[in-house]
């Protein structure tokens, strides 16, 4: 990874400060290699914050979840927007079951507020056969949840694997999602109609390890080596340069995805 201590992020200066410049047009808002479990080598100017308990890295990875002896998840500094990209390296530690409550969540859009008879936006995880993304989508002020997955065994999901969830729903009405899990070498791309949901006067941001509705992964953990989160889609030569690098980086540690 490259360090840069002066470039450009949004038309925005961020002098001084030492970061990592990744090759994409815009910097992640949130980025961890989980040196430290709330470090963000983006340079967004906010840290992520511990949700639940306390999180801790150990070996360039974190274990997340409400099912721990102490439940614990991460809530990224990343906003809930129109066009976002959701890019992890992560594994399940049990093997999967059927069943959402079975999916160990990587990311997922989460309300902090009092507003619990449901849930919105978006949610990332692996599951038994799939990396699902659901989507909560807004269809001419009816809510609906969509949800469509990669292809995955049920050992790929227990190895480290690399992931990617591109989503746009800006620019007009319908809902435009790809899959990837590229160390699996599957992907599914899907088109929905509506927008992405948010309420009205709420700001949900990206938790990492826990999700709105007690439903999902109550009863699988995840362990997240890598995360990455943007508040725009990539490219599709961004998505391949973003892979090259990780993948180069974790060669450094004899893992390969």
């Amino acid at each position: 990874m490259s360090k840069v201590q002066t470039h450009t992020i949004a038309g925005q200066t961020a002098s001084g400060k030492l970061g990592f410049l990744f090759p994409t047009s815009q910097q992640p808002v949130y980025a961890s290699r989980f040196t430290s479990a709330l470090e963000n080598l983006a340079e967004s100017g906010v840290a992520a914050t511990p949700f639940l308990s306390v999180p801790v890295a150990s070996e360039g990875q974190v274990a997340l979840g409400r099912n721990l002896p102490t439940p614990v998840a991460i809530q990224t500094p990343a906003p809930q927007s129109a066009d976002m990209t959701l890019l992890f390296v992560a594994r399940l530690p049990n093997a999967p079951a059927s069943g959402n409550g079975n999916i160990g969540v990587m990311g997922a859009t989460f309300y902090n507020s009092t507003s619990l008879n449901g849930w919105n936006g978006l949610m990332f995880g692996l599951g038994a056969g799939n990396a699902l993304l659901y989507v909560c989508n807004d269809v001419n002020g009816s809510l609906s949840t969509q949800y469509e997955g990669a292809a995955i065994t049920d050992a790929q999901a227990q190895v480290w694997g690399l992931y990617i969830a591109r989503i746009s729903s800006s620019g007009g009405s319908g809902i435009t999602a790809t899959i990837q899990a590229l160390t699996a070498e599957t992907e599914k791309a899907q088109n929905w109609s509506g927008t992405l949901y948010s309420k009205s006067g709420e700001t949900p941001t990206v938790m990492l390890g826990a999700h709105y509705i007690s439903l999902f992964g109550t009863t699988q953990s995840v362990q997240i080596k890598r995360a990455f989160i943007w508040n725009t889609a990539l490219t599709d030569a961004e998505a391949d340069a973003m892979a090259a690098l990780i993948r180069a980086d974790l060669a450094s540690e004899t893992i390969t995805v």
